[in-house]
């Protein structure tokens, strides 16, 4: 494999299978990836035999890394680094799957119950408590000024109003037109929020799909008018944009006006980042800003500085931008800053660092299922780093 990425891609679809939770889709494709290659076919032999894989993590974590899983693979391929890992290197035979094996461990093997979790934690000395991830809830505020917190737990309807019938089905929040709608309506706005810590699904009322990410917020009217469909979003969101050619679609965030007529796409859009990113899987994308525009095509990405006209056009693999939306953190070389920002969002906590932040990158896929300490434990596999947990917050030692 030439792409980090896609190791890390195929290594989520082994855990889904090991765990019986692949789809028909993903099933056809992990079989494809499979049957490329005999080193794949011979990998996922490997990672189906359970005790020799827990042997070599066994092996991995005794690895002394200085700059996550990614120096696994420098370090061993020294020759005077010992016969075992000589042998390690002849089993696993080249180092994408290295970086599978271990995604796959980190994904399936290191992901416990729950009950498994907590004991895990108290066992940890610096870990007070756990923190269990994030889940499905959010707030409505409708135009009428009632509001109401939906959970992944509800189900059925919770408003029906001015022609609109809302309701909930497990983490979806759907939107449907029932009966003739007055001038009015169409220019009053509702607004769907995350807190941090939480994550939704909403069907808006022309069929669009949008996911939102923790800490996020969407306002959009109960009607589309005849000429346009804006929506206005800040935090993260995840759209599939239902096709209308006689009707564009306006995503708003920030300094950036994100438009299309039919299309899937992810705008990272938070207050307190530097950016705002538009990541393309599908379709074409016209970014506007600054009274320039610029247009993306599946597997680029617009970046965007606040406060900067300049349109920022680079290459991307689209599956770490949508990992959130797959459960999933994908890290590739990121800082360690980065890293517990997206935690904190997801856990609902605070980060403080003691000896100022480590300069530790990581490289790596792991569930967002997980508890915290479980997300912890991997991070310090990585080395020179160390953590806490007290409360609603992180400590972060060197």
């Amino acid at each position: 494999m030439d792409n980090n990425y896609e190791a890390y891609r195929y290594a989520a679809l082994i855990a889904r299978r090991l765990k019986g939770e692949l789809s028909a889709i993903e099933e056809i494709e992990l079989n494809a990836w499979i049957n490329a290659k005999p080193e794949n076919a011979l990998l996922m032999e490997n990672l189906q035999d359970e005790e020799l894989t827990k042997a070599d993590l066994d092996f991995l974590a005794s690895i002394k890394t200085g700059d996550a899983w990614q120096n696994i693979v420098i370090r061993t391929q020294k020759t005077s680094f010992t016969n075992k890992v000589y042998y390690f290197m002849l089993k696993w035979k080249y180092a994408a799957a290295i970086l599978i094996l271990f995604s796959v461990i980190v994904i399936f093997y290191k992901s416990p119950q729950p009950v498994k979790q907590q004991a895990a934690a108290s066992q940890n000395t610096s870990y007070k408590n756990d923190v269990p991830p994030g889940t499905d809830k959010a707030k409505l505020t409708l135009a009428d000024g009632s509001v109401i917190t939906i959970n992944g737990r509800m189900a059925g309807i919770v408003k029906n109003y001015a022609g609109i019938k809302i309701s909930v089905n497990k983490g979806l929040v759907s939107y449907h037109i029932t009966d003739s709608i007055g001038n009015l309506v169409k220019n009053q706005l509702d607004a769907i929020t995350t807190p941090t810590g939480c994550k939704y699904k909403i069907l808006l009322p022309d069929g669009s799909m949008v996911w939102l990410n923790s800490a996020s917020s969407l306002k959009f009217p109960m009607v589309f008018n005849q000429l346009e469909r804006k929506v206005y979003l800040t935090g993260e969101a995840y759209f599939e944009v239902a096709k209308n050619k006689l009707k564009p679609f306006k995503v708003f965030a920030n300094n950036t006006v994100v438009q299309v007529l039919g299309t899937h796409f992810n705008i990272h859009a938070y207050n307190d980042e530097k950016a705002v990113k538009t990541t393309l899987l599908e379709g074409s994308v016209k970014i506007y800003t600054g009274g320039r525009s610029k247009t993306i095509m599946p597997g680029q990405q617009a970046y965007i500085k606040l406060n900067s006209p300049k349109i920022k056009i680079q290459p991307i693999d689209v599956s770490k931008s949508v990992a959130w939306k797959n459960d999933l953190f994908i890290f590739d070389g990121e800082d360690m800053e980065s890293v517990m920002k997206q935690i904190a969002r997801w856990y609902n906590v605070e980060v403080e660092y003691k000896d100022g932040i480590p300069q530790t990158h990581i490289s790596g896929s792991i569930s967002r299922n997980n508890n915290l300490s479980q997300i912890l434990n991997m991070l310090e596999l990585t080395g020179g780093v160390h953590f806490g947990i007290d409360g609603r917050k992180i400590t972060v030692s060197r």
